[in-house]
């Protein structure tokens, strides 16, 4: 498998800030969610990351799943909206072996955010922050850290090898 694909990063930090400036302030699972974009997409602990790099790409995993969790802990099954159209689209990409997933990323953000807002009842541009950290996050690491991390959250501890 790739390890990631080519993305304008440019409007996904955009819908970020947005979202960053439109609930300053806010408290419960807005602040909630914005707490686990922020955190994701963080240098790593300590300023130790080069230029340009995300604590995820430091530490794929204990970010991921921290990201999936702080998600859920936000609004339930909200990881699971978040990732798995996304995961479903990187996939099928990676499987056709190509590099980039939809030509223009801030129009799949804006169609996936009002189904997340719907279905979780987030405010859309919360939504589409959520999602946008995601695909920066599979832009860079590719699909795979990603369904380990959900394989392993949805297997019984007791199940684990």
């Amino acid at each position: 498998m790739q390890a990631g694909f080519a993305v304008d990063e440019e409007p996904l930090r955009e819908t970020v800030l947005r979202a960053y400036q439109e609930t300053r302030g806010a408290t419960g699972a807005p602040k909630a969610v914005l707490d686990a974009v922020r955190q994701f997409l963080s240098g790593a602990p300590g300023g130790k990351s080069a230029p340009g790099r995300y604590w995820f790409e430091e530490d794929p995993p204990a970010s991921i799943a921290s990201f999936v969790e702080d998600l859920d802990g936000a609004a339930p099954g909200l990881a699971r909206q978040v990732l798995d159209p996304l995961l479903a689209a990187v996939i099928k990409m990676e499987k056709n072996r190509g590099r980039e997933l939809v030509p223009n990323v801030a129009m799949l953000v804006s169609s996936l955010s009002g189904a997340v807002s719907v279905k979780t009842g987030l405010d859309e541009t919360l939504a589409g922050a959520a999602l946008s950290a995601a695909i920066l996050g599979l832009s860079r690491l590719g699909s795979d850290p990603f369904t380990g991390v959900l394989e392993r959250k949805e297997t019984p501890p007791e199940s684990r090898p």
